[in-house]
């Protein structure tokens, strides 16, 4: 019998206005081949934005039509799956029953990513593609913008580095039915849909106004029937044009009412209703920077669905790359306040020492490594607001960043392990201490221990220690530092911050100065 030689793979994307699926085999990254596509159109983010809830009869035909998808994965001999679902299914308050109904009758279970992830793995696919056109942002930077039907996101690239990633609750549909008929009809909707649209982006245009930027790369749901208005091969994976025939497009199209669009462009009043808010948003995503070229690529969520699986699955060095690269946003958040950047990195790199000696013993994996990493560099923001109550404005102002590419879940696990990488996780003194929730108080306990012995050992910020070595042996942990100058700060510290690593690890810190 002939060896198989590949993996069968299913990706599927619940989205707010169809369900599409791919199939592909894959060997690794660069050896991988989509044998099937399909896709079916539904309606579902119309309801959701203006009522929040799924309608019964939209439960009925999702679960119809996954149950047709899973009928081809068996035909193909799928071996591995996701399904994740985006804004809409995340924006129903019925989310649970619809999870509940695929799952009791195609036993498919369903991801529901949040929006930082979902802006991050579309930005995966872009860049990959911007990758293969050899479109880097090495010398000139990148403003990348991805519109959804429930979403926007912004995020700079320069030096091959986020600078800055803000998302908002702006889609196409969602601006549709954010307005009634006959307010959409009004002579006067062009000028209070553009107002709404620069009142809303605006404050990202002062966070915009040092960058220098060479491409303004869009993608998102409607960018084919913009390309269709320009007059372009939509099949095209990648377009480029220059900014001025945009403004130029732009201003024909705003002076333009409904009527005019359908009968300028010979399309459906549905798709009408649609382009004028993708134009006046645009324009207004334009006038936030100047950029000297647009790039509108075709990659869709699915396929940084298939990208993400593909690689995590089969390339260390693409996971290294895209961990490096969430490791510059953290950095950026670092910077925005005023964090000291010496510190962050000294506590990363002698957290990540101790990380390295007992992950595996303790259960502990990559993902809770990529947090440990962004705990330590954010775990003193919060003393940009308050020195004296630092722990908890740090803990605030993590939770209220969206973090490109993690969840909320991760984005709470960091906030606490930052928290009390300073304060007891089990005092019960602390009434306004934030509460762990059950399923997260192992992890957050064991990241904020790692933290805490690695802030002692820098207690100084003074860097004084130039390489260190850790030995695990006989329920001790012990920390042999290399320095040339005196820790006593940093030994005493230690000593006061090693119970609380003792009673999560079940282990004994011991700090020694070694001078060589």
């Amino acid at each position: 019998m002939k060896r198989k030689t590949h993996t069968t793979f299913a990706a599927i994307h619940l989205g707010s206005e169809k369900i599409s699926m791919q199939i592909l085999e894959y060997r690794n990254i660069d050896k991988c081949k989509i044998i099937e596509r399909v896709s079916r159109r539904i309606r579902l983010g119309e309801a959701t934005f203006k009522n929040k809830v799924i309608p019964f009869q939209l439960v009925s035909e999702i679960c119809d039509i996954l149950q047709g998808f899973k009928l081809l994965m068996e035909e193909y001999g799928v071996e591995e799956y996701k399904l994740q679902a985006t804004t809409a299914v995340r924006e129903a308050s019925n989310q649970v029953f619809l999870l509940d109904q695929i799952y009791s009758k195609t036993g498919l279970v369903v991801d529901v990513v949040d929006m930082p992830q979902e802006i991050y793995t579309k930005f995966v696919a872009i860049r990959n593609t911007l990758k293969s056109y050899k479109i880097s942002s090495e010398r000139e930077g990148m403003l990348m913008m991805d519109i959804s039907s429930g979403g926007l996101g912004i995020t700079l690239v320069q030096d091959e580095q986020i600078r800055y990633q803000e998302n908002f609750h702006v889609g196409i549909i969602r601006i549709k039915e954010s307005f009634e008929r006959n307010r959409r009809e009004s002579m006067h909707f062009n000028k209070a849909l553009t107002e709404f649209l620069s009142s809303t982006i605006g404050p990202v245009r002062q966070e915009l106004q040092q960058a220098s930027v060479q491409y303004l790369v869009l993608s998102g749901t409607e960018t084919e029937l913009l390309l269709r208005m320009l007059g372009r091969d939509e099949s095209q994976l990648l377009h480029r044009i220059k900014a001025e025939d945009f403004h130029a497009f732009f201003a024909k199209m705003r002076r333009m009412n409904l009527s005019q669009l359908i009968s300028a462009y010979n399309i459906p009043e549905s798709v009408a209703e649609l382009a004028l808010p993708t134009v006046l948003l645009y324009e207004q995503l334009l006038h936030l920077i100047p950029a000297q070229e647009v790039i509108i690529t075709g990659d869709s969520f699915i396929d940084g669905m298939r990208l993400l699986h593909i690689g995590r699955k089969t390339s260390p060095e693409l996971c290294k790359f895209w961990e490096q690269e969430l490791i510059s946003l953290f950095h950026c958040i670092g910077a925005r306040y005023l964090y000291d950047k010496r510190h962050a990195q000294q506590v990363e790199r002698l957290s990540l020492i101790i990380f390295e000696k007992i992950a595996k013993e303790h259960g502990m994996g990559e993902h809770e490594r990529l947090l440990l990493r962004g705990t330590c560099i954010l775990h003193d923001i919060g003393k940009y607001i308050c020195m004296r109550s630092h722990s908890k404005y740090t803990y605030q102002l993590i939770n209220s960043t969206d973090m490109l590419g993690f969840s909320d879940r991760d984005k709470e696990i960091i906030a606490l392990a930052a928290y009390y990488h300073a304060k007891r996780l089990f005092d019960q003194s602390n009434r306004n201490a934030p509460i762990v929730p059950p399923d997260m108080v192992a992890v957050v306990a064991k990241l904020a221990a790692i933290v805490r012995l690695a802030d002692a050992l820098d207690r100084s910020y003074l860097q004084k220690i130039r390489s260190c070595n850790v030995v695990v042996k006989e329920g001790k942990l012990k920390v042999q530092a290399v320095s040339k100058v005196d820790l006593a700060l940093e030994m005493w510290t230690f000593e006061d911050k090693a119970d609380f690593f003792e009673e999560v690890y079940g282990m004994e810190p011991i700090l020694e100065r070694v001078d060589k």
